[in-house]
C-alpha cells in the first residue's frame, strides 16, 4: 500500500516539479505569484486525493 503524503509533503514537490519545469524549457511561471501558488497548491492536492501530481 503507497505511502501516505501530507498536503506540506505534497506542496514541496508540487513546486520543485514545476521549478524543474520551467528550468529545463522555455518556459517561464505565470507574472502573478499567487496565480502560481494556487496551481501548485492544486497539484499538491491532486497528489494527496488521487494520488498524482497532474491536472485534471
Amino acid at each position: 500500500m503507497p505511502k501516505e503524503i501530507t498536503f506540506d509533503e505534497a506542496l514541496t514537490r508540487a513546486k520543485r516539479m514545476s521549478e524543474r519545469y520551467v528550468e529545463k524549457g522555455p518556459y517561464e511561471f505565470f507574472p502573478l505569484p499567487e496565480i502560481v501558488e494556487e496551481v501548485q497548491g492544486g497539484l499538491a492536492k491532486n497528489l494527496v486525493e488521487h494520488g498524482h501530481l497532474f491536472c485534471p
